[in-house]
């Protein structure tokens, strides 16, 4: 069984999948931060559950399948509302955009098959607040990407790829990669000191590390 690790004091890292983490942040509220791969939501929901805790939120980064895999799923079980950027509306509702590259379009339907649109019941823009949680617009991986700001933590998702030194995502699985960098050098400004991403380890002096990878492409 995955096991659930505190990462700082109000945010736990969750097994989500494979390689994939989603994170529960003890905001004003609790909020749920990404569901995973398909048929995740059960342990999610035991992890959470160990927890003693009972999400009010469920916040969507973006729509890639091992973010939304369970979002009906834990919607219904934990009775949360599920907040998405209204920049991924396209692939929410109508699963890809047009441009999406071929080899993400393949990997999209490898890892879900046809499923049905996550119902959002709210769509956040920047700088929106959910339970206390600062929405960045991180644009690139996807075109309606976002962080979560939480006081000194980020919640990246797939804006970068977070450890020792942060890294940029898989290029070919990024639509955008001029535009992601961009993103990238926005978060560098912010002052972080723990940043979390879907598929990496939690990193300390966080912004110090962004700003080198930022110098890095210069």
């Amino acid at each position: 069984m995955p096991t659930v690790e505190k990462v700082a004091p109000d945010v736990y890292r969750l097994g989500a999948g494979p390689g994939v983490s989603a994170f529960l942040v003890l905001a004003e509220a609790p909020v749920l931060v990404d569901t995973g791969l398909s048929g995740w939501g059960p342990s999610v929901r035991r992890q959470i559950a160990r927890l003693g805790i009972r999400p009010d939120w469920i916040v969507l980064t973006h729509g890639d399948p091992d973010h939304i895999g369970n979002v009906g799923f834990l919607r219904e079980a934990m009775g949360a509302q599920v907040c998405a950027a209204a920049g991924e509306r396209p692939s929410l509702t109508h699963r890809l955009w047009p441009a999406t590259p071929l080899l993400r379009r393949a990997v999209f339907w490898a890892l879900t098959g046809p499923r049905r649109p996550p119902v959002v019941d709210r769509w956040l823009g920047p700088r929106e607040t959910v339970a206390g949680l600062e929405v960045v617009a991180t644009p690139g991986h996807t075109p309606g990407h976002i962080a979560l700001r939480w006081g000194s933590t980020l919640i990246a998702g797939d804006a970068f790829v977070s450890g020792a030194r942060p890294r940029e995502s898989p290029r070919l699985l990024t639509m955008d990669r001029a535009l992601s960098r961009r993103s990238i050098e926005g978060l560098a400004g912010l002052e972080v000191d723990l940043a979390v991403s879907a598929h990496g380890e939690p990193m300390r002096d966080a912004s110090r590390k962004l700003r080198e990878l930022v110098a890095s492409w210069r």
